[in-house]
């Protein structure tokens, strides 16, 4: 059996405008096992995410609804170098609480994932969407 070496981290682009948010979510991201390269708003995101070779874009964006936040996702994910298969992720902020640690495929590779108390929830939505 042939040993091409070790597996490449999957690398996630993560779009996170909170600084306090931020830290730990990244934080987690590396516990994970993925290489994480992050932008702090859309602007920045938009100027980056065409460098990056991305399996999985994370959009969070403070203080936006489900749809306001897969919006700025999709025109990031256009400027990305976007492969048919790279999925977008997006977590809203505002959400009914009943949805907490939920997720949705939305169609076209695109999620909206309802952060709760329950961290590993993402991890393995990540996991899944990245193998």
């Amino acid at each position: 059996m042939m040993n091409d070496g070790p597996k490449k981290r999957p690398t996630i682009f993560l779009l996170e405008e909170d600084d306090e948010t931020r830290r730990p979510l990244v934080s987690n991201l590396h516990g994970y096992g993925y290489r994480v390269v992050v932008a702090v708003d859309e602007e920045d995101a938009l100027e980056r995410v065409g460098g990056v070779d991305a399996d999985l874009l994370l959009v969070n964006l403070v203080g936006k609804t489900a749809e306001e936040v897969l919006r700025v996702g999709r025109l990031v994910r256009q400027h990305a170098r976007y492969n048919g298969r790279t999925s977008l992720v997006v977590m809203p902020e505002k959400y009914d609480k009943a949805l907490e640690d939920t997720e949705a495929n939305v169609g076209g590779g695109e999620w909206v994932f309802y952060l709760g108390e329950e961290p590993e929830r993402l991890r393995d939505l990540l996991a899944r969407l990245t193998a």
